[in-house]
This record gives C-alpha cells, structure tokens and sequence, in this order.
C-alpha cells in the first residue's frame, strides 16, 4: 500500500488545520493500558505441627516477585520536547523526529522495519504523532467531534469508538475508522495544554494502540 491512502486518512486532520485560522464557536462541552495485571504475591504457609485445638499458625508472604514489563515489545522512547510529553515504540523501528507542518501544526513518524513514508512493508506498521493548534481551544470533544464529522462526510466508518484517560489523567478517544475500500486505520486524540495530539496508525492496529496508549508527561 502506498503511504497516499494513508495521507488520505489524515488529510482530513489537515482541513483542521486551516479551518483552525476562523474561530468557531464551542458546541457544548462533553465530559470526555494495556497494561497486564502485576503477579499476585505468592503466600507461603510456614510449617506448622499437627493441629492440636490451638489455632492454625500464621502463614508467611514471599517477597512479591519485580514485575516485568507489561509492554509485548522492547522499547525505546519517543520524545516531542516542544509539548513535554513522550511515548514507548518498538526499538527496532524507525522514528523520525517530530517537524514544523505548515503554520499550525507539527508531525513526527514511526515506521516498523521495512515500512517508510513511501511504502508500507507486508505485515508492517507505521504511525504518525500530529500537533495541531486549533480553535477552538480546551475543548476535546468539539476537536472530535470536528474529525467524526470528516470521516463522516468521507463515507468512513466506526470500527471503535472508547473514550478513557491516559497514564497522567489525561482524557483521550480513540477510534478505529474503516474505509468505504475496507481500509482500517487507528486514531488517538487528547489535549495537550491549549493544543491537541492525534497519534494515528495502520498495519497492526493492536501494536499501534498499545504504543499510543504509553503517552505521558517526559521523564
């Protein structure tokens, strides 16, 4: 797949972009990991004589085993210094750097081995992390509810639908949208200070929201 179908997921976030110049008035506001489980302690009983009428002895816990890491890849960190936050991806990948799109916004990118801007790798993933300014400000579910009206307008639909909060709190939606050519893709939303992220994807969708979901503040 050529990455143009992909920039036509996208492009419609671009249109925000330009739009972003007229305010809009605010529509009312909404209320807006995959993480495994850590080890339960093991309890080891402590050895006890023949049971008499006493009460039974107490039992004893083992130290509770250092969980390992939760994430189903060995990662590297993915950073945008200019918004304070970064994320977990592959370490075998390939990130490039977020840069300056346009007047209003920026954009970094992650590719799987193989994949690039031009070309998607069979079996590959690629995803891009977009910083938009857009008005109006502080209002994520006017954002979204912006996007939902383009996909709409473009015959796509809604695969998944879940609104949630990050590991800092932060709200998110997250989406998977499908092409009338039956063409997935995967979307994150959330706020950061008056701006908003988009972290979008294809190929392995489940790999790109557990990487999406790793956002938070920098270390």
């Amino acid at each position: 797949m050529q990455f143009r179908s992909f920039l036509s997921l996208i492009l419609p976030a671009i249109a925000l972009v330009a739009a972003a110049c007229a305010p809009a008035a605010p529509p009312p506001a909404i209320p807006t990991m995959l993480d495994l489980p850590a080890p339960a302690a093991t309890v080891e009983p402590a050895a006890t004589a023949q049971p008499t009428a006493a009460a039974p002895q107490p039992t004893e816990a083992m130290p509770q085993p250092t969980a390992a890491s939760s994430l189903s890849f060995t990662p590297a960190t993915y950073q945008i210094p200019s918004e304070g936050i970064e994320l977990d991806y592959p370490s075998d990948w390939t990130a490039v750097p977020v840069d300056v799109v346009g007047s209003r916004g920026s954009q970094g990118q992650l590719f799987s081995p193989g994949s690039s801007a031009d070309t998607l790798a069979e079996g590959g993933t690629r995803m891009a992390m977009t910083v938009y300014l857009w008005e109006p400000k502080n209002d994520l579910s006017a954002f979204v509810s912006h996007r939902k009206t383009a996909w709409e307008a473009s015959g796509f639909t809604l695969v998944k639908d879940e609104s949630g909060t990050l590991q800092d709190g932060r709200p998110f939606s997250l989406f998977i949208i499908q092409t009338p050519d039956n063409h997935q893709a995967f979307f994150l939303f959330a706020a950061i200070g008056e701006k908003y992220l988009e972290i979008s994807g294809e190929g392995n969708l489940v790999l790109v929201e557990e990487i999406a979901r790793t956002v938070r503040p920098i270390q």
